[in-house]
């Protein structure tokens, strides 16, 4: 079942902002470049984006 992340709660957007680093990271490795901007996000910034967040639950 496909849920939508409330990144209104700021423990949801802790999550959220752990796993986008960690995989930007690998990505950044990858290509030599450090500035990809999801790299740089904040709570704050991942709070007032206009995107859905989704996860899937077994």
């Amino acid at each position: 079942m496909i849920k939508e992340i409330d990144i209104s709660d700021s423990k949801q957007a802790e999550k959220i902002q752990h796993i986008q680093i960690l995989v930007y990271t690998v990505e950044a490795e990858l290509i030599g470049a450090y500035d990809i901007p999801p790299l740089h996000d904040t709570i704050e910034t991942l709070q007032k984006c206009d995107e859905n967040d989704l996860y899937c639950q077994n």
